[in-house]
């Protein structure tokens, strides 16, 4: 997970409001449940006197609706007097609800949901055109949507046998692959926009394997892996539950596929005592000199722990975070490694060889 968003967050002098609650309306009580959430995190941040002006606002932000669908975490960072970080996440997690005052931000739950989510591009396709959209989750509302309409004059083959057939026929597939073409062209698009992790072609079986096809053909990085969906369509009556369910299962796959990667590289670089660094002091040592690419964590190793501010000299630490002798652990990993431009894998203890790890840039 890139940390590039939460990085101009360590740029202020802190200390920092952290408020990290559930905001999704799918039950019926939602609303009067969110209201007491609220009611608890209001008095937590009147008892630290920060005005009522920014207390107004992150109520505000809170109460608002997201329109998404199921269980949302909305994450807020603030300092004395702005908020300046804001994000909205849908999907479970099992990570607590945080109202929070410390020199450096409570970014555990919303690091957990955004490692375990793998935004994706699905692109439902027929010979005419396509439906492409973005999610965020499985199952999930759209972030973004977009339909192509290519041509559809001949679109159909003729009969066998008609005085017509090969110029026909020959008419109707050129038509399908430039229409295919135009989508892959808009898939581009928008994978590169989103920075998505996969794209999904489902649809009639013809015109998927002419997108897919197409997206082969030129800048396959920009949408990679390429991934064929057999359920679904854009036809009426074609199974969103048939569709959704395989989705689920092909995500899944690519998250336990993209973990076991990282893992394996883990590994091998221990195997060759060069490139990668465990325990949590070398791991320190590693963010000090800025020579860490990416950050292995599992966050319930490092609940209670510390580390000792002097240890990231290296690091320009938030003002209120380089007043203190000790920062906890998980929150100084996390801002060393946003402000050092490495990015975080969550990994079990196991994999990640005791909780704390780290592939370096250079040895």
């Amino acid at each position: 997970m890139r940390l590039d968003t939460v990085k101009p967050v360590f740029e202020h002098d802190g200390p920092f409001v952290t408020v990290y609650a559930e905001v999704g309306r799918d039950t019926e009580d939602a609303v009067s449940q969110l209201e007491a959430r609220w009611t608890t995190i209001s008095h937590e941040l009147e008892s630290a006197e920060l005005s009522s002006e920014l207390i107004a606002e992150i109520g505000r932000r809170l109460k608002e609706n997201t329109h998404l669908s199921g269980e949302v975490r909305r994450t807020l960072l603030a300092t004395s007097d702005e908020i300046v970080f804001d994000d909205v996440q849908p999907g479970y997690t099992h990570w607590p609800e945080v109202a929070d005052i410390a020199s450096l931000p409570q970014l555990a739950g919303w690091i957990a949901a955004g490692d375990a989510a793998r935004s994706f591009l699905l692109v439902v396709a027929d010979r005419v055109g396509a439906d492409l959209s973005i999610h965020r989750a499985v199952p999930g509302p759209a972030t973004e949507e977009a339909s192509v309409e290519g041509e559809d004059f001949y679109i159909t083959k003729v009969a066998e046998g008609d005085w017509a057939q090969k110029q026909y026929q020959r008419t109707a597939e050129n038509n399908w692959v430039r229409n295919a073409r135009l989508v892959a062209e808009e898939a581009r698009g928008l994978a590169r926009r989103h920075g998505t992790r996969a794209t999904l072609v489902a649809g009639e079986t013809r015109a998927r394997a002419e997108v897919l096809r197409a997206l082969r053909e030129e800048d396959e990085a920009a949408v990679a892996p390429v991934i064929e969906i057999e359920s679904g369509g854009r036809a009426a009556g074609s199974s969103d539950t048939a569709l959704w369910g395989e989705i689920r299962a092909v995500m899944t796959r690519l998250e336990g596929e993209s973990d076991a990667e990282v893992g394996a590289q883990l590994d091998e670089a221990l195997g060759r005592g060069e490139g990668a660094a465990t325990g949590l002091n070398d791991v320190v040592d590693a963010l000090a000199q800025s020579r860490v690419d990416r950050l292995v964590l599992d966050l319930t190793e490092l609940e209670g722990r510390t580390i000792a501010t002097e240890r990231l000299e290296g690091v320009p630490l938030p003002a209120a975070a380089q007043a203190e002798t000790e920062l906890p652990a998980d929150r100084a990993l996390v801002a060393a490694a946003a402000l050092t431009g490495a990015s975080v894998t969550l990994l079990s203890s196991e994999m990640s060889h005791g909780g704390v790890a780290a592939l370096l840039r250079w040895a």
